[in-house]
């Protein structure tokens, strides 16, 4: 089989499982904060700013080690492994149904989001990478496209599934179930990408590391990267937020577990079709034009949403369209690193938009949602509106990314030279 199509076939198995956990801890607070489990809802609103602040600090070194050392599937081998642990610890304080027993609750609801944010660290910087190296030279974004798909059916299936697995079941037997799933993914997921390599390196070998230069000493690199973190930062404080709690808000509104599963599962299968589309528009337009009008589509269906919650259909459709340019990222993020930064610093890179800009942005947006709610006592639908600034603020910010990405050579020009 040929290395890119390889590439491709493990990473998507990879970026399935990955995103599948995507609105579990969101889904999991309704649970939690029921009077039979009894977990105080600000508490699991500062577990999930946890879970995202460790999944974005994480990935800073593990792409670093991923530029020095030529072991990428080892490393998402262990993504997928430790993310099937999480979940196994998240089903614990289900099993304990006295009050009394609530210190025990919160430390593994605690551990697991800890755990299940290091686990998620490891995926967006490493498959990118994974993808880039197999293309020799090619444009990534259309195969990014394509995989950050099957990151979407893992979100829309795997929700959906583990949805139905703790309404038929109960929710600590539904988890453990579906912990099993992530033990079995991870072991298929190394065998089939064991052989790709940066280098060409025999799994036989032992990886050597490389001299790390330091991404400063590229021109214009810093400067780019600055301003394209900002926008996603920006973008990433209002998307997580309202997918932490999107799962509460839901069930608020037309009070039942089941309404929410459905409703989330369904709305999130059009990002299916949304990443492949926008895969095509980074290589046709050019990153920074494909994420302005993801954001641009984004607010012009979210700000309605929150108008028409009433009705269930029309707000699912409007959630939907929400949905399909929302959860675009990968390709149009990554993609466009791909199109501009050198290969020997691409997963630093990614690391940098990813982990710090998505991640961490993610995480602040979710602290303000949570504090405001908490302090203040604002309804989710008013703190989703406050939060369309930040998607906004991110649209203008956007428009200065022509700026400095021009200052940059195109790298799949380069690539082919040095591949050819």
């Amino acid at each position: 089989m040929r290395e890119d199509k390889k590439a491709l076939i493990s990473t998507s198995m990879a970026h399935f499982s990955n995103d599948g956990v995507f609105l579990l801890f969101s889904s999991l607070i309704v649970y939690y904060s029921q009077p039979s489990t009894g977990l105080n809802i600000t508490i699991l609103g500062y577990f999930a700013t946890i879970y995202i602040l460790v999944s974005g600090i994480a990935s800073i070194p593990i792409g670093r080690l991923s530029d020095s050392r030529d072991m990428d599937p080892e490393l998402m081998f262990a993504g997928i492994l430790i993310i099937g642990l999480s979940v196994v610890l998240f089903a614990i304080p289900f099993s304990f149904s006295s009050t009394t027993s609530l210190l025990i609750k919160y430390l593994f609801a605690g551990v697991g989001a800890i755990v299940l944010g290091f686990g998620q660290a490891f995926y967006h910087p490493l498959g990118a990478s994974i993808i880039r190296t197999s293309l020799r030279g090619k444009d990534s974004s259309t195969y990014l496209g394509i995989n950050g798909s099957f990151g979407s059916m893992g979100r829309a299936i795997l929700l959906f599934i583990v949805g139905v697995l703790i309404i038929d079941f109960n929710p600590f037997f539904g988890l453990l179930l579906f912990s099993i799933y992530y033990f079995v993914a991870s072991v298929i997921i190394y065998l089939s990408s064991r052989s790709l390599r940066k280098n060409g390196i025999n799994i036989k070998s032992k990886p050597k590391p490389s001299t790390l230069k330091p991404m400063k000493e590229y021109p214009g690199v810093i400067g780019f990267l600055s301003v394209l973190t900002s926008t996603i930062f920006l973008r990433s404080v209002f998307l997580m937020a309202i997918a932490t709690y999107t799962f509460k808000y839901i069930d608020s509104t037309y009070h039942s577990n089941y309404l929410s599963f459905l409703f989330l599962s369904s709305a999130l299968t059009t990002p299916i079709l949304g990443q492949p589309v926008f895969g095509i528009l980074t290589k046709k337009i050019g990153g920074n034009r494909a994420l302005l009008a993801s954001t641009i589509i984004s607010l012009m269906a979210f700000t309605p949403f929150i108008l028409i919650t009433e009705n269930f259909y029309i707000s699912l459709s409007l959630f939907s369209i929400y949905s399909f340019a929302a959860f675009t990222g990968f390709p149009s993020i990554l993609g466009f690193v791909g199109q501009k930064i050198p290969l020997e610093i691409t997963t630093r890179a990614s690391t940098w938009t990813w982990g710090i800009g998505s991640t961490l942005g993610g995480a602040t947006g979710v602290m303000i949602v949570t504090e405001m709610h908490n302090q203040l006592n604002y309804s989710f639908r008013f703190l989703f509106e406050i939060m369309l600034i930040f998607l906004l603020l991110s649209a203008i910010t956007n428009l200065f990314i022509g700026k400095f990405s021009s200052r940059l050579e195109n790298q799949i020009n380069i690539e082919k030279t040095y591949t050819s």
